[in-house]
């Protein structure tokens, strides 16, 4: 355990240096001002300064029948992919007022998407591989919402994606009108007031009437 706390703190500590020198060689004094686009171009700075070259990668090798040599098959410690997920959310992106994305998640560790995706639908035996993917949609919608919530961004544009990715709904996005539904007779007093008994036998005379 100690061990890995030890682990968390190197790559906390050499995430936020290679942010501030991304900073400083950019001319970026805040961050939060910046567009989404240059901090996905921080990301991937600090993935070159990091976690290039399978530093998340597995150590542990294994004997397969079909295989002479052992091997780590090509997978990822599970628990370091998680520890740096923490700090993409909490140390970057909140604190940074980002979105939170699998695109922004693959960008820093150079792990495929199609990885991630993998570990969604639960392709390996470890449960933490398809806990990162779940943390990574629960805080983007939260990162998403949030920005509603502080009026940061265009609320249109914000609550389109929330509409599209997580069924939100909201009277400004195009497919809004697939949400209303049309009243029936019992419905329409509500609408009607001190009238409504009229509508609502006019509307029975008339269906009598077509019904001769």
């Amino acid at each position: 355990m100690a061990a890995n706390q030890q682990n968390i703190e190197i790559y906390d500590n050499e995430i936020m240096a290679q942010l501030s020198i991304f900073c400083e060689e950019n001319g970026i004094e805040d961050m939060k001002k910046e567009s989404q686009a240059v901090w996905n171009s921080a990301l991937y700075f600090i993935y070159k300064n990091v976690f290039k070259g399978g530093v998340l990668k597995s150590t542990v090798n294994y004997n397969l029948n079909s295989n002479k040599i052992p091997s780590n098959c090509n997978s990822y410690d599970y628990d370091k992919c998680m520890d740096v997920l923490n700090i993409y959310i909490y140390d970057l992106c909140m604190r940074y007022d980002k979105e939170v994305s699998v695109i922004g998640y693959t960008t820093l560790t150079g792990i495929p998407d199609s990885i991630i995706y993998n570990w969604r639908d639960g392709n390996k035996l470890s449960s933490v591989a398809s806990d990162i993917y779940k943390k990574l949609a629960k805080y983007r919608e939260e990162s998403l919402s949030d920005k509603l919530v502080t009026g940061s961004k265009n609320p249109v544009g914000v609550i389109a994606v929330l509409n599209r990715q997580f069924g939100w709904a909201s009277p400004y996005t195009a497919d809004s009108n697939r949400q209303k539904q049309a009243l029936t007779v019992d419905q329409l007093p509500q609408l009607g007031g001190a009238n409504s008994q009229n509508i609502k036998a006019l509307t029975s005379d008339s269906m009598v009437d077509n019904a001769k």
